[in-house]
């Protein structure tokens, strides 16, 4: 009985909670997602221009929970992520077969620091990928996977820890470090890293220009992605990436993880 009462009472206390302490919150991401990072949530497509390649990504984060300090410069929030990256060809006839696609799911710590100099944002991410191949992969002449590739099991479960800063509204930098508490294939480390920078100016009104870099170690060889373009709208709230793109190093897709993946491509995506 007491377990189904405590059951009962704690939504309350989160729903009922004065100026400090837990309840729901509605408001943006408070880390908002790293430009440059492939591992964010977004709506939208790459269109690459040395491959007859498409990339699609549909996710979201929320921030569902809030704990508000006494010290109001402090903002802690608990959320989930839902992302999916697909990787689709183009055909005649508007035709997109699928190819593969990359699921990631999980639950993240948010914490937000207002300081003199700037402001500190950190996050934890307890997170799960799995990766497929789908039936564009597969020649249904021949009855056999394309270029030679068998599908595998691709899985990993891992922490990724992240601390950025910002000391002006117009630029940020970053750091994170991934640990991979289980993983198949075994032969990808269970350690990385990455680091990042980014730098956006407002040019007319709603439209703002950016540019963001980020160097990543959290496979079997650096990754390099370079982003540049605009967006329309508001930096921090919803608005539209026009934005081009160059990638360099280990293919985001578990099913390539061991094949280098260079291009460079247009994106456009949705901020929501």
């Amino acid at each position: 009985m007491k377990k189904f009462l405590l059951l009962i009472l704690l939504p309350l206390t989160v729903l009922f909670a004065d100026e400090t302490g837990f309840s729901f919150y509605s408001g943006p991401l408070v880390i908002q997602p790293y430009t440059a990072n492939t591992f964010e949530p977004r709506l939208g497509t790459i269109w690459e221009l040395n491959h007859n390649r498409i990339r699609l990504d549909i996710g979201n984060s929320i921030d569902l929970i809030q704990y508000r300090f006494a010290d109001k410069t402090k903002l802690l929030t608990i959320g989930n992520d839902f992302f999916t990256y697909t990787m689709l060809v183009g055909e005649k006839n508007f035709h997109f077969p699928v190819i593969a696609v990359d699921y990631l799911f999980g639950i993240n710590i948010n914490l937000k620091d207002t300081v003199d100099t700037g402001v500190f944002g950190y996050r934890l991410r307890l997170s799960h990928i799995s990766a497929h191949f789908v039936d564009g992969h597969f020649d249904g002449t021949t009855g056999i996977w394309k270029d030679g590739l068998n599908p595998h099991v691709y899985s990993r479960e891992f922490l990724d820890f992240s601390a950025g800063y910002e000391p002006d509204k117009s630029m940020r930098y970053y750091i994170g470090f991934q640990y991979l508490y289980h993983v198949d294939p075994t032969t990808i480390p269970k350690l990385g890293g990455y680091a990042g920078v980014e730098y956006h100016f407002p040019v007319w009104k709603s439209l703002n220009a950016y540019g963001a870099y980020q160097f990543s170690a959290t496979g079997l060889r650096p990754r390099h992605e370079v982003h540049a373009g605009v967006k329309v709208g508001n930096w921090y709230g919803r608005g539209v990436h026009l934005c081009y793109i160059y990638h360099a190093g280990d293919s985001i897709h578990g099913e390539y993880y061991n094949i280098q993946d260079d291009y460079s491509g247009l994106s456009f995506s949705i901020d929501f």
